[in-house]
């Protein structure tokens, strides 16, 4: 399927037609609950039902952004998420999204591993305490469990994404290179930038509330599914102590630190991030 085109854009941000190298992925447009969701698939990668792991990404970010995890498509079938680029008034974009992945049209499995990053992290943390039956494993990328330990400086960095044009095209690869950190290539930097833009400035809003808001901290020792935790040792916006202390909250969780990363582990080092997530699924999955 060929996502809808956008007006033009300055070159140095990539158009829909412009994936960058390792990012091409099958692309399939489901209706959940009345609303289109995208979800990306990789060619070639398992159709075991099984063995399914569902993505969820950061904030502004599309499903693909987890395109790196590549290695791991062959073993376990993947499924990058990416939640309605428009929330509906009546909820909000955490209660939608939750809500989304529990109706039957969503397609998913009974029982499957989570993967979320960011904002996705909340999400899923969400899902599998409301839902533990359902989540065979659960991997927490930079988490965001309460607004309370993350730093709020960088989240107002992030809304410099939607700043008026011309200045949010300026800006925008500013706050990926932030983001993403030193090791992030350009490839992942132009495919934050590019699906940031398919935000718009209320969603991107709404979702930060959603943000501001959650406090989940309390409840975190009653999940019970095997949890790994990864965090950047450079993340300016999840520091590592708050993601100890995540970790300390799950019983019998697992916390790994790739100190040379930010917040978007998977995307900058994918090879270390790749081999946790895969020796943890191996252990937990089945």
């Amino acid at each position: 399927m060929r996502e809808a085109s956008l007006p033009a854009l300055p070159r140095f941000v990539p158009e829909p037609e412009d994936i960058q190298p390792g990012y091409e992925l099958l692309l399939e447009q489901r209706q959940v609950r009345g609303a289109p969701v995208r979800l990306f698939t990789f060619p070639g990668g398992s159709q075991d039902a099984s063995r399914t792991v569902l993505c969820l990404p950061g904030l502004g970010a599309s499903g693909r952004s987890f395109a790196p995890m590549h290695p791991l498509a062959s073993e376990y079938r993947l499924l990058l998420w990416t939640p309605t680029l428009q929330t509906p008034l009546t909820h909000t974009p955490l209660q939608w999204n939750l809500a989304s992945l529990e109706q039957p049209d969503a397609g998913l499995p009974e029982r499957f591993a989570l993967v979320g990053s960011s904002f996705g992290s909340l999400i899923s943390i969400a899902f599998a305490l409301a839902h533990p039956e359902r989540v065979k494993a659960l991997v927490l990328v930079s988490p965001v469990a309460s607004v309370r330990r993350v730093r709020r400086w960088a989240l107002v960095l992030s809304t410099l994404v939607r700043m008026p044009k011309p200045f949010a095209y300026l800006f925008a690869p500013t706050v990926a290179r932030v983001l993403g950190g030193r090791r992030l290539p350009p490839e992942g930097r132009a495919e934050i930038v590019r699906e940031a833009r398919r935000l718009s400035p209320l969603e991107l809003l709404r979702r930060l509330q959603d943000i501001l808001s959650a406090n989940y901290l309390e409840e975190l020792e009653r999940l019970r599914v095997p949890t790994l935790i990864i965090q950047g040792g450079r993340d300016l916006l999840v520091p590592h102590s708050y993601a100890r202390d995540v970790a300390a909250r799950i019983p019998g969780s697992r916390l790994e630190l790739i100190r040379e990363a930010s917040h978007l582990p998977y995307m900058s080092h994918t090879d270390a991030f790749n081999a946790f997530v895969g020796d943890f699924l191996a252990q937990h999955e089945a």
